[in-house]
């Protein structure tokens, strides 16, 4: 047997062991759910039996609720140091309703906050999918207090993992608690990371994020030029979402030939939302250009154009209805027709020679008439028609 042949034997023999390893743990998980979620029920019980009730001037204070929290874990045996307990608080915390029922509920995770820096850094020690589950208790159960710095150190380590999921659930906690400084340094800390964390998914959590957005973008340009380019891709299109005070920013990129291509898209694409009288421009050159191989630059600029008035604008996007390219014809159709113009006014495209310009507009107004429905003089026919057909 050949070298080449043992090594997919045994990549094989991995694979099954794996498969049987992934069935005989949902069989278990699965043998397990009954028995977690009847004791889930006898906590959630235990809990509105003891807090509900209890809304003595000693309840109120933030030891007495920190000792009642203890007690009543031990009372439960529930050691949340292991995976299985921390789930079961978990479903019996989120199977509470109702107003009296939340409010006892919401004291006691109050009362659970002492607790969850040290968990934090225990659950560092365990498997990476018990880290990464804790992760996301943090991100439902922590509550704005006295500990969060410790916890903000500990979640900046669990960023720091190999494990994607324990990473993507550490990000999704740091959004959740609001702080634009370890946001911030948690994005550095992807930016060198050895596999990287998709720009999409890094954009959308940032989206996410609970606090100031305003701060946490004026720290992410603050570190801007030390990261990689897929982390920038990433943070200009957070900015384009949320922020139109970047526009010297933008404009530099996009006119920066020697910048990364998605950058300098990324940029061209922010003045479509956040018009800039100085990019109009630079936005007419690159709609206009017909290089084959500059197609993107100028079908993302012919849609950027929609907002900008003119008639260099409009003269603009009439030659772009002329491009070989599907996506440059297309983009400035939307942005012609956005503007309200009507046929006579653009009759030199619709009585031209040119049957792709003049097919484009005409699915264009074909599109704008559905998304608007039948006039009164179209539904008079329609009726009409069916009366006869009648």
């Amino acid at each position: 047997m050949s070298g080449s042949e043992v090594l997919i034997y045994g990549y094989g023999a991995v694979c099954l062991s794996m498969i049987v390893f992934n069935i005989i743990y949902n069989i278990v998980l699965r043998a397990k759910e009954p028995q977690t979620t009847k004791r889930a029920e006898r906590v959630k019980e235990a809990l509105l039996k003891k807090y509900a009730a209890g809304r003595g001037a000693d309840a109120d204070t933030e030891d007495g609720e920190e000792l009642d929290v203890r007690a009543f874990l031990k009372e439960e045996r529930l050691d949340l140091g292991k995976p299985e307990a921390l789930l079961t608080l978990s479903e019996a915390l989120s199977a509470i309703s109702g107003k009296e029922q939340q409010e006892a509920g919401e004291r006691f995770i109050m009362g659970l906050q002492p607790l969850l820096p040290a968990l934090a850094e225990g659950y560092l020690k365990k498997d990476y999918m018990q880290t990464a589950y804790f992760a996301v208790f943090l991100s439902h159960y922590r509550r704005g207090s006295d500990y969060d710095a410790a916890l903000l150190e500990s979640l900046l380590k669990y960023a720091a993992q190999e494990n994607m999921y324990c990473r993507v659930n550490a990000l999704d906690a740091l959004y959740a608690m609001g702080n634009a400084e370890y946001v911030s340094k948690a994005v550095a800390v992807q930016d060198k990371m050895e596999v990287f964390l998709h720009e999409r998914v890094l954009t959308e959590g940032l989206l996410s994020f609970s606090g100031d957005h305003g701060e946490l973008i004026e720290r992410l340009v603050e570190q801007f030029g030390e990261l990689s380019g897929k982390t920038r891709l990433a943070i200009l299109n957070y900015i384009r979402f949320k922020s139109g005070a970047y526009k010297e920013l933008m404009y530099r990129i996009m006119t920066d030939e020697s910048e990364d291509r998605e950058l300098r898209l990324s940029a061209v694409r922010y003045f479509g939302r956040y018009p800039y009288e100085k990019a109009r421009s630079v936005l007419i050159r690159l709609a206009t250009d017909k290089e084959a191989l500059h197609w993107e630059y100028a079908a993302v600029a012919a849609g950027a154009l929609k907002d900008y008035d003119g008639e260099d604008v409009i003269s603009a996007l009439k030659s772009a209805l002329y491009s070989s390219n599907w996506y440059v014809r297309y983009n400035a159709a939307v942005s012609l027709e956005a503007r309200g113009l009507s046929y006579t006014r653009l009759i030199d495209v619709m009585s031209g020679e040119d049957r792709y310009a003049r097919e484009m507009m005409e699915y264009r107004f074909q599109e704008r008439r559905l998304m608007e429905g039948p006039g009164p003089q179209e539904e008079s026919r329609v009726r009409g028609e069916r009366g006869r057909g009648a």
